[in-house]
């Protein structure tokens, strides 16, 4: 099969998160139905992208299979984890939006960062410790962590968690996008360090009515 660049490009965008649906790919890349289905049809049969159905009702998913991820630079991911399902489909909206909103940055996904990470310090499964959802990195170098969160942690965790990323050099602040009901939670809970961390609504993110996943948090 003669692949396209916009073939690679699709294969790249999927695995930078691991999975994603196909609103996400059709919004990203300008495709409409039925055209998404067939281009993403002829990866399936290529043995490039696999499709799953993960919770009836919805969309299915697609993620790469083992040959479809030599095409780009990370590793297929070969399970779906369901308690982190909802909330990557969050972090590939928040994605989508901050890029249309900061064109000069780069974004650095979480699937990347352990990857350095582990590049890096040479470190084993299970020593990664806590990673940003991403990282939107701006050509004066600056790297702002990216933080999604639909639910609200406990408070030592969430403590433990900022503390990391205050005393992460790399970063020169940490943005936090939340759902709704968490705002005035994790308001209270970064006061302390208001001019690092900065707590934004996912509502307001995506102009209320708008927003992305509403009914699934």
């Amino acid at each position: 099969m003669q692949l396209t660049n916009r073939d690679v490009e699709i294969m790249r965008f999927i695995n930078r998160f691991g999975f994603c649906e196909i609103v996400q790919i059709e919004k990203w890349f300008g495709l409409r139905k039925p055209r998404s289905y067939k281009v993403m049809q002829r990866l399936i049969e290529a043995g490039l992208v696999i499709h799953e159905r993960i919770l009836h009702g919805r969309h299915g998913i697609y993620r790469l299979s083992r040959e479809g991820a030599k095409h780009t630079d990370l590793p297929a991911l070969d399970k779906i984890y369901m308690g982190n399902y909802y909330h990557q489909l969050m972090v590939i909206e928040v994605y989508m939006k901050l890029i249309k909103l900061h064109p000069e940055a780069a974004w650095i996904s979480e699937r990347e960062l352990i990857r350095d990470k582990f590049k890096k310090y040479k470190m084993q499964a299970g020593q990664r410790g806590h990673m940003a959802d991403g990282v939107l990195l701006f050509p004066d170098n600056r790297q702002i962590a990216i933080e999604v969160e639909l639910t609200m942690k406990g408070s030592w965790r969430l403590e433990k968690i900022i503390k990391n990323l205050i005393t992460d050099f790399d970063f020169k602040g940490a943005w936090y996008y939340c759902a709704p009901q968490i705002m005035r939670k994790m308001l209270k809970a970064a006061e302390d360090h208001d001019t690092y961390i900065k707590i934004f609504s996912l509502a307001e993110l995506f102009e209320f009515n708008a927003m992305p996943y509403s009914d699934l948090i």
